[in-house]
C-alpha cells in the first residue's frame, strides 16, 4: 500500500487494487499514485467509468453485479486488455465497490493467466484484501485454473521485465527537448507546432533511435487503446497511398516521395489541429518554430548531434556493442505503426558497410 491518503494496494509494480474512487480527490490520488489506467468492475455505478475516462484515465469497463461473476468470454476479453496495458508499461488499478470479491476474482484470473498455478495464486492472495468472496467466485477461479494450468517452461512471472533500464536515456532526451523549449521561450515563440498550430503536421519526418524509443514509450503509456489503434490505422492508409503512387511495395519510397511532394498527408498523430503526443513530439517538429538565423541553426545542429550521441548510447545498451554504422533514422510513420522495431532488427542482421 502506498502513502497516498486513498488506499492503493500494489500487487506488482504495474498492477494495483482498491475500492471504487468516489470523489475527484480520490481520482487525483490515483493519478498521484502513478495510475494510468483503470479496470472498473462496478455494475452498480453506470456512469463512474465515463467520469474516470473524462479525468484522463484509460478505462476498461467490465460491469459485474455485486457477489456475481463475469461470463468467461467477457473475462477473457478483459484479461486481454489487462495483459496489453501492463505490457505497454501502464499502471493499472482494478476495482469493484470495495475492492474485495469481484476484484479478487479478476485478479486471481489474471495471476492464473500469468502461469502461477492455483497454489501460488492462493498464496499470493492469502493476505490480500482483494480475493474471491463466495462459492461462485471461487468456483470460477478454480475453473480458470484448470483451463490455464501451471507454467513449467520458465519461472512464472507477473509482468514482462525490460532488460534495459531506459529511464536514464529518456531523462537525457527530455533535457534535450527542454533545451529547445527554453530557447523558444526566450525567443518569444508562443504559438508552437502541435499545440497552437498544425503548419508542420504535413511534413515528412524521420527520427533518431532515441526519439523512436521515447515516442514509442509515450504512445504506449499515454494514449488510450482506441487512440493508439486509430493512429496505426491512419498510418496504414498513408502506406496504402504510398504503395499506389509507387506502383507496389518495391517502390514505396518513390511513392512516398511523390505523395509528400504532391498531396502531403496529415501526420497520423495530429487530431483536430493538435498533436496527440505534443510533449514528446520529435525534434524536427520543434525546430519548425525556430526563427531563421545563425543562433537557431546552431541550436538545431547541436541538438541533432546530441540526439545522435544518445542514440549511440542506447544502441550500446540494447545490443551490447558499439555501432559501426552511420546514425540510423526511422520514418515517423514506422514509429507510430511499430514497424521501426522490425527495421531496427533487420539492420542488426546486416553487416555494416
Amino acid at each position: 500500500m502506498s502513502g497516498n491518503p486513498y488506499p492503493i494496494y500494489w500487487i506488482t509494480d504495474h498492477l494495483a487494487t482498491g475500492p471504487a474512487p468516489m470523489s475527484y480527490d480520490h481520482l487525483d490520488g490515483l493519478k498521484a499514485g502513478g495510475i494510468d489506467a483503470i479496470m472498473n468492475l462496478c455494475a452498480e455505478y453506470c456512469d463512474l467509468h465515463d467520469i474516470q475516462a473524462g479525468q484522463g484515465f484509460e478505462v476498461y469497463y467490465l460491469p459485474i453485479e455485486d457477489e456475481e461473476t463475469p461470463q468467461l468470454q467477457a473475462l477473457e476479453e478483459a484479461l486481454d486488455w489487462l495483459d496489453e496495458a501492463i505490457y505497454l508499461g501502464k499502471r493499472v488499478y482494478v476495482h469493484c465497490r470495495y475492492g474485495i470479491g469481484r476484484t479478487g476474482t479478476v485478479i486471481s484470473a489474471y495471476l492464473l493467466r500469468r502461469g502461477l498455478g492455483s497454489k501460488l495464486v492462493k498464496q499470493k492472495i492469502k493476505k490480500m484484501r482483494s480475493r474471491p468472496a463466495n462459492f461462485y467466485q471461487w468456483w470460477l477461479v478454480r475453473k480458470i485454473g484448470k483451463k490455464e494450468g501451471r507454467l513449467t517452461i520458465r519461472e512464472p512471472a507477473l509482468e514482462w521485465k525490460s532488460l534495459v533500464d531506459l529511464a536514464p536515456f529518456f531523462a537525457d532526451h527530455e533535457a534535450l527537448l527542454s533545451r529547445i523549449d527554453i530557447f523558444l521561450d526566450r525567443q518569444g515563440v508562443t504559438e508552437r507546432c502541435g499545440t497552437e498550430h498544425a503548419a508542420c503536421c504535413s511534413s515528412y519526418v524521420e527520427v533518431s533511435l532515441i526519439e523512436a524509443a521515447y515516442l514509442t514509450h509515450h504512445l504506449n503509456r499515454k494514449l488510450h487503446r482506441e487512440e493508439r489503434r486509430a493512429a496505426i490505422t491512419r498510418c496504414g492508409e498513408i502506406y496504402r497511398r504510398g504503395r499506389e503512387l509507387g506502383g507496389g511495395s518495391a517502390n514505396q519510397a518513390a511513392g512516398f516521395a511523390r505523395l509528400y511532394a504532391d498531396r502531403p498527408p496529415l501526420c497520423p498523430l495530429s487530431q483536430a489541429g493538435r498533436c496527440l503526443v505534443a510533449p514528446s513530439r520529435p525534434l524536427t517538429c520543434r525546430f519548425f518554430d525556430l526563427a531563421d538565423g545563425e543562433e537557431g541553426q546552431s541550436l538545431e545542429a547541436a541538438c541533432r548531434l546530441r540526439a545522435a550521441e544518445l542514440s549511440a548510447g542506447l544502441f550500446l545498451a540494447l545490443v551490447g556493442e558499439l555501432s559501426s554504422r552511420e546514425p540510423v533514422t526511422f520514418p515517423l510513420l514506422d514509429v507510430v505503426s511499430g514497424k521501426f522495431v522490425q527495421t531496427f532488427f533487420y539492420l542488426l542482421s546486416r553487416p555494416a558497410d
